[in-house]
């Protein structure tokens, strides 16, 4: 009898435990499932009536549209730009660097040049804003948490391997005129003559 009881608890206990297990499981795909479908949505929300292949927002809210084409990049509303559209880290000492470079650039070549800066190392939005007023910054930064699809892009296309910085220097009209990796011996400015030669 009493080994009866022992066993009917025993079992309970199992059948009790096994219930929380499959709930919790369940909730937490559920909540895995609610994550990825808001994320879909809010990207969605982003503009619906784009046909973009890739839309950024970048931290002060501007929306940015990018069609790609074989080694080429159009910005809406850039076109008649040179960019350098960038993935970089808030931490990464090289991309550190880089910023007042950046800055200076966009100071001497005013409307006729542009920087989208992807920050990879998903950072908050606020810890952004104020990376942004600590360094003066007078270019676009884009929150890069969202951007996946855009980084499977390039490395399909340009083989990259996830290194930052990452500059790549798109002429006016679109046209990729470099693809460049890691710290450089040389300047962004020189980065910069050396690829319109290139045109």
């Amino acid at each position: 009898m009493i080994k009866k009881q022992g066993f009917i608890i025993i079992l309970l206990i199992i059948v009790v435990v096994g219930t929380i297990f499959l709930f919790s499981k369940n909730r937490i795909v559920s909540n895995i499932k609610e994550k990825e479908h808001k994320e879909a949505t809010e990207v969605e929300k982003v503009d619906k009536t784009s046909k973009a292949d890739y839309i950024f927002e970048t931290i002060d809210g501007t929306k940015l549209e990018i069609n790609v084409e074989d080694n080429a990049f159009h910005v809406k509303g850039l076109e008649h730009k040179i960019i350098f559209l960038k993935i970089f880290g808030w931490d990464c000492q090289y991309c550190q660097k880089e910023i007042p470079q950046l800055i200076k650039l966009k100071k001497e070549l005013g409307d006729s040049f542009e920087v989208i800066a992807i920050e990879a190392e998903e950072h908050t939005i606020e810890e952004s804003k104020e990376a942004i007023k600590k360094y003066g910054i007078n270019y676009y930064i884009v929150s890069g948490d969202t951007h996946k699809d855009f980084y499977h892009y390039l490395q399909e296309k340009y083989g990259w391997t996830g290194v930052i910085p990452l500059t790549i220097v798109i002429a006016e009209g679109g046209k990729v005129l470099a693809f460049e990796l890691g710290e450089k011996s040389y300047s962004l400015s020189e980065l910069m003559k050396a690829a319109l030669l290139r045109k």
